[in-house]
């Protein structure tokens, strides 16, 4: 069945495990960007229209976001057929009332059970084929739920040239969001990234960005996080690059690095190093098209999104394959996970 997860981004370890969990039965999609763009914000709907199971996490986070409350709000519009999983002790009083007479599934994190529950839950309502459920797909589209981080965000990555007076009003603005403490850091990180990688970006606008950072020596190296070190395990010791920890010990992860052309040099798949197809080369253009080049003919296409540690790609004939990735100047990894082990490492330098 193909299933769409809506969720608050403080439950995005529980759902990204979840859904390397299910994927192995399912086809499962949620939306791991922090920006709220009109054309992402059609594909979202899109998605919930044709799913065949709405996914709700049911916590205070998702229950006080615009965006999870306009989707779920669209799906029961649509008669979509519903899994609600509470992950919070949320009071009676404050779960939406269309909810109330549905099936709310407990979904504690300390639930060692939790995931097996689900997948049964999941496998009965595919045996019984209660998901073929007739769509009112006249209901109403919401409006896109712009948030002020989404709205910075998409001022950032604006094509047109910004000015003076207006990065620093983006970055008053930046700074009023990291005071009110109801932001991820890690989002703030990604807004700071994006402005700096940007050509127009004045000298005093960037030394005034990194100050908002902890400094270097209270900042972990990007070498410290949980996707490079699998990607550095496992290429090191079932690949013959036995340099890629040294390479990159002084380098950091920069998502906008990622436009460019890209050779596949090798794949680690299932602890094992496994030949690649010659002359393969992916290219990411910066209008958010996709290309797969083999031996100089386009093998395949479609646009993609990224954010600071998911690559999201969505082909012509419309699947969808979101993946892990680490990306440095010249070399760029791509992590497939599976029950939370790499499954499937592919490696490319920059041509």
């Amino acid at each position: 069945m193909n299933l769409f997860f809506s969720y608050s981004r403080k439950q995005t370890e529980e759902v990204v495990d979840l859904v390397d969990f299910l994927s192995i039965y399912h086809t499962c999609w949620f939306d791991s960007k922090i920006v709220a763009g009109a054309e992402w914000w059609k594909e979202i709907l899109s998605q919930i229209r044709n799913c065949d199971v709405f996914i709700f996490v049911l916590s205070n986070d998702s229950n006080n976001s615009k965006a999870c409350l306009a989707e779920l709000q669209y799906a029961q519009n649509l008669g979509q057929y519903m899994v609600i999983l509470k992950v919070d002790d949320l009071k009676e009083a404050f779960i939406p009332d269309f909810l109330k007479g549905k099936n709310i599934t407990s979904y504690k994190p300390d639930d060692k059970a939790r995931k097996n529950v689900l997948a049964r839950i999941l496998k009965g309502i595919e045996d019984r084929g209660d998901f073929n459920v007739v769509l009112n797909l006249d209901a109403r589209e919401p409006e896109i739920p712009f948030s002020e981080l989404s709205l910075i965000h998409s001022q950032i990555r604006k094509e047109n040239s910004i000015s003076e007076a207006e990065q620093a009003s983006l970055l008053f603005r930046i700074e009023k969001l990291m005071a009110a403490k109801d932001v991820e850091i890690e989002d703030i990180k990604i807004l700071i990234s994006d402005f700096q990688n940007r050509s127009d970006t004045t000298r005093i606008i960037f030394d005034k960005l990194n100050a908002l950072l902890p400094s270097t020596k209270e900042r972990a190296p990007e070498i410290q996080d949980r996707i490079l070190n699998d990607i550095l395990k496992n290429i090191a010791t079932y690949s013959d690059d036995v340099q890629i920890q040294k390479r990159l010990a002084n380098q950091y992860h920069t998502p906008n690095f990622l436009y460019g052309r890209w050779q596949r040099i090798r794949t680690v798949q299932n602890l094992q190093n496994v030949p690649v197809t010659p002359n393969e080369v992916i290219i990411f253009n910066n209008n958010f098209s996709f290309q797969v080049i083999r031996n100089n003919m386009q093998t395949n296409f479609g646009t993609f999104m990224f954010d600071m540690d998911y690559i999201s790609i969505t082909f012509i004939n419309g699947m969808i394959d979101t993946r892990n990735y680490r990306c440095f100047a010249n070399e760029l990894h791509i992590v497939q996970y599976m029950n939370n082990l790499p499954f499937l490492i592919d490696c490319y330098k920059r041509i």
